[in-house]
């Protein structure tokens, strides 16, 4: 199947219109995760934003690690999108696949979307200032 009969495909499996744009591009939401497909000739890369990319040494780190081969991302790649200044995960699917294929893929991906997002969070408030002392706000003590 080539990228329009994968997203004609999906889009009878999940019972909505899902078409290309004439850019190219269409998304869905699986809950709370938006999966954006963008076509190339034939080529389909299927991507998500993760989270507002931070300068952290520890977060990037992990960040190139998971990388390394697309172990840990779902056989994608995280990067980030300077144009918005995001996180963003990516996969591409070369050339044709069977549809079972796909739903394997799309799984993968949208699990590894969702592992990351949560990460990316919980790093985000391993960050966050902690005060060393106590301080009084209207008089309350915090």
């Amino acid at each position: 199947m080539n990228s329009e009969q994968i997203i004609s495909e999906l889009s009878t499996v999940l019972g909505i219109d899902l078409k290309f744009s004439d850019q190219g591009t269409c998304g869905v939401f699986f809950g709370d995760d938006e999966i954006l497909f963008e076509k190339h000739d034939e080529q389909l890369y299927l991507i998500a934003e993760l989270a507002p990319a931070v300068d952290q040494e520890f977060v990037l780190q992990r960040l190139m690690n998971a990388n390394y081969l697309g172990g840990e991302c779902g056989q994608g790649t995280i990067g980030i999108d300077r144009n918005k200044d995001e996180f963003v995960l990516h996969r591409l699917i070369d050339g044709q696949i069977d549809f079972v294929q796909f739903e394997k893929i799309l799984s993968l991906f949208v699990q590894a979307v969702r592992y990351w997002k949560e990460w990316l969070k919980e790093a985000e408030l391993m960050q966050t200032p902690k005060l060393s002392k106590p301080v009084t706000l209207g008089g309350l003590q915090i």
